[in-house]
């Protein structure tokens, strides 16, 4: 009986005082939490809570700008042969008329191309007799009297020229045919007077052609001067000799 007591006695005791704690704490509403919160110390902030379940799909966004153009990729590898076309439709076959036409004007061109040729060949002759002869790009005039070789230089420069002296096959010919035209031999402004056995220009230089005759040249010291015979070939012969003087322009 005792013992009973003595329980009830406690617990009155506890019950008083949880009501006086109650009677001097407060609560406070806080929005968009709980709607009590009991008064006391802030705790801590808890850890961070787990991922939610994924949203729905968003709509499709507006197409972005158009980026710069980039570097050119490999050349890829090569494709294979394509098939051969059809072939094209046959050509109509030309008229006769316009093939006989364009054979007489061939036939014509050609006609004239004779008459030209036999003109030239007329006025070249005539030149000739006429003492001139063209070959190329130079000119050949003949002085009708004969002189010697120092008169023959100084006739040509007096008139702005050499004395004829070929450098090749083709003005060889032209002076060999004033020689036959002619019937004179013709002196070459060509002499060794500086160097003996060194043939040379007027101009000092070496010459790059010739066309002796044979066992020529052979007059040493006393023959250096040179002339061309009628048949086209070359000799030495003494510079005082008068020969037909030839000017190359």
């Amino acid at each position: 009986m005792h013992l009973l007591d003595t329980f009830q006695f406690l617990t009155l005791t506890v019950s008083l005082t949880v009501a006086s704690d109650l009677e001097t704490c407060e609560c406070k509403p806080k929005i968009n939490t709980c709607n009590v919160v009991p008064c006391g110390l802030p705790g801590s902030n808890g850890l961070p809570g787990r991922d939610g379940n994924p949203g729905p799909k968003g709509e499709k966004g507006d197409q972005g700008e158009r980026g710069m153009l980039g570097p050119p990729g490999k050349v890829g590898p090569m494709g294979t042969k394509g098939d051969l076309g059809p072939r094209g439709p046959k050509g109509d076959e030309g008229k006769n008329e316009d093939l006989i036409s364009l054979k007489a004007q061939v036939t014509a061109l050609q006609e004239e191309m004779r008459m030209l040729q036999d003109n030239i060949n007329k006025y070249s002759k005539a030149m000739i007799l006429s003492g001139f002869k063209i070959v190329n790009e130079k000119w050949f005039k003949v002085h009708t009297s004969e002189e010697t070789f120092e008169e023959g230089k100084k006739i040509c420069s007096k008139n702005g020229a050499l004395m004829a002296a070929p450098q090749n096959v083709l003005e060889n010919q032209a002076l060999e045919e004033l020689a036959q035209n002619f019937n004179k031999d013709i002196y070459l402004g060509i002499s060794d007077e500086v160097t003996e056995g060194t043939f040379r220009y007027q101009n000092g230089q070496n010459i790059i052609y010739s066309n002796w005759a044979e066992n020529e040249p052979n007059g040493a010291r006393k023959e250096n001067c040179v002339e061309i015979y009628k048949n086209g070939q070359w000799n030495d012969r003494p510079c005082t000799d008068k020969r037909l003087i030839v000017c190359e322009f």
